[in-house]
């Protein structure tokens, strides 16, 4: 994999950092999904080399295609999910031997406490309202996309194929359709 750097290359980067346990399965499907999502529409000679694109003409672009469908918020996750993923393939591409994972890791502090070292840039994520209850975060193992639907309220789809096809996508949404509540 060391030297290519094509959409599919990339996708084999994620699936090969995810089974090495690098960073957290979750992680690695949400930067999947970005990058599924917003490489799709890419021709193939522009993704032969993703390492050249342009995030922010890209992400331009994609919101111009298909950014009816998504929340600005959305955009931006997505986004950044995508930056992180490319970002993470370039140092590996670049230097296989040395690669570490960006992102949130774990240590051990000479206290013997566990501390949190935080993704830079990350927002600051603040307490629910007291009466509203926290999603149930799903073990990191499952294939697992967060959807954000309202402010207060997160759902989790869970096995999804990234594979997934246009016409299974519309078969799964006319079933969340028919589940759908009519609003006066």
């Amino acid at each position: 994999m060391a030297g290519q750097r094509s959409r599919e290359d990339l996708k084999a980067f994620l699936d090969w950092v995810g089974a090495k346990g690098l960073m957290p399965l979750a992680t690695v499907h949400a930067r999947k999904a970005a990058v599924n999502n917003i490489l799709e529409i890419l021709s193939e000679e522009e993704a032969s080399d993703v390492t050249l694109i342009n995030i922010d003409e890209l992400m331009s672009r994609y919101s111009n295609l298909k950014g009816k469908n998504y929340t600005p918020d959305s955009l931006k996750t997505y986004q950044s999910r995508l930056s992180k993923a490319l970002e993470d393939f370039e140092i590996y591409v670049e230097n296989p031997m040395g690669f570490r994972p960006s992102g949130g890791k774990r240590k051990i502090s000479t206290a013997g406490k566990e501390s949190v070292k935080l993704e830079k840039n990350r927002p600051n994520v603040a307490s629910p309202p007291i009466g509203v209850s926290t999603p149930s975060v799903p073990p990191p193992s499952a294939n697992i996309i967060p959807i954000a639907i309202r402010q207060d309220l997160i759902i989790h789809v869970q096995g999804i194929p990234f594979d997934l096809t246009k016409a299974e996508a519309q078969r799964v949404a006319n079933v969340i359709l028919a589940m759908a509540m009519e609003t006066s």
